[in-house]
């Protein structure tokens, strides 16, 4: 494959080509190793896998279960009352969603997930970015969130805990801080995405009191399915039912929807999971900072943010690794608030780690000076 098709594949906005349509169009002879999209590999056990397999045409042929049964299983998962919970179709759906009925301006932190910053420029709804500096590890304090919440009367702040894509974070007492302190603002809006490979606490059973909390989770991550596209807001009962009445009555398929029926069997070994994932960032991190080119910051997410020595290109790293090991990278240049400088690496299996280690090794030694 040349780099010029690569550079066109990977020429999309905010986002990088799917899976499959680098599998499509690489010509690299063998597995592709994916570092570009952070998902549990340790979940879901193959039980789950042979169920789906032998029940698939039933879950084809009818329909699935309404929103009140996703609540519970949701709820049963994540130790939270139903009432509070907005089962979603991923969590763009919900993210599209309160963007839609936001009230300007909204305040979110840069980088980001940029659903967060394109859709309010899409939906020409005022948008004011916090910047997160490099030189305190993309980390950000309550007191400086507020005064710029003031300082542009925002109405809506969006904060992803931890942050995507540089794996800051806040801590629970911090986020209640925020909500306190805001508490005239129409929603704060906490994503927590990447929350369950962390040690933090969630802020969604917070979220059932605070009058303007909304809390976002995408659980294909944590299922390591993104293809069967789950996720949910968690937030006071009354502001739930009204989330719930803007989306469509069949939101979540049927496969979705046996795939969140099911997973209930296997709370524990979804749980014990993440820990393993943790593990693999830690082993994956130490094995990064032996290269003199990649600076890398403290990550909670399950992927680690690293900077690249200001003489090499990020774009073209990436085509190199992908044309020459078969290896797919996260280079951020898209993102507002960042460049082609930056890499988010999703963490991978000890083995995978050391193909890249190696790959890198090679590649930026070749860079020119």
């Amino acid at each position: 494959m040349h780099n010029e098709r690569v550079t066109e594949l990977f020429n999309v906005r905010s986002h990088n080509p799917s899976f499959f349509a680098v599998q499509a169009r690489t010509g690299f002879k063998g597995e592709l190793l994916d570092f570009c999209i952070p998902v549990n590999l340790h979940f879901p056990p193959p039980e789950l896998v042979q169920s789906i397999h032998r029940r698939l045409a039933e879950i084809l042929r009818y329909y699935p279960d309404y929103a009140e049964v996703h609540a519970e299983h949701i709820a049963w998962m994540n130790d939270l009352d139903p009432d509070t919970v907005v089962p979603c179709n991923g969590s763009t759906e919900i993210i599209t969603r309160l963007c839609q009925l936001a009230k300007g301006p909204i305040l979110t932190s840069i980088p980001t997930f940029s659903r967060w910053t394109d859709l309010p420029q899409e939906l020409h709804v005022p948008l004011h970015t916090i910047l997160r500096r490099r030189d305190r590890n993309f980390r950000l304090e309550v007191q400086e969130i507020v005064e710029r919440c003031r300082e542009v009367d925002a109405k809506t702040l969006v904060v992803s805990n931890p942050n995507n894509p540089t794996g800051a974070w806040l801590k629970l007492d911090q986020i209640k801080q925020l909500t306190f302190q805001l508490e005239d603002l129409d929603a704060v809006i906490v994503d927590e995405s990447f929350l369950d490979f962390s040690d933090l606490d969630s802020a969604a059973g917070f979220a059932a009191i605070a009058p303007n909390l909304i809390v976002v989770k995408s659980m294909g991550k944590s299922l390591g399915w993104h293809g069967v596209r789950l996720g949910y807001a968690a937030t006071n009962p009354d502001r739930a039912k009204l989330l719930r009445n803007e989306l469509p009555f069949w939101n979540i398929n049927g496969l979705a929807a046996y795939v969140l029926k099911d997973v209930t069997n296997y709370r524990e070994e979804y749980r014990a999971s993440f820990s393993r994932v943790a593990g693999d960032r830690d082993y994956m991190f130490k094995q990064l900072s032996s290269l003199p080119d990649l600076t890398l910051f403290p990550s909670k997410a399950n992927f680690i943010f690293a900077e690249l020595s200001a003489n090499i290109s990020g774009r073209d790293l990436r085509d190199q690794l992908l044309i020459n090991y078969g290896v797919m990278i996260r280079e951020c240049g898209n993102k507002i608030g960042s460049s082609d400088r930056y890499l988010r690496l999703a963490v991978q299996r000890p083995e995978a780690v050391d193909v890249l280690v190696n790959a890198l090794k090679t590649e930026l030694a070749s860079s020119p000076t």
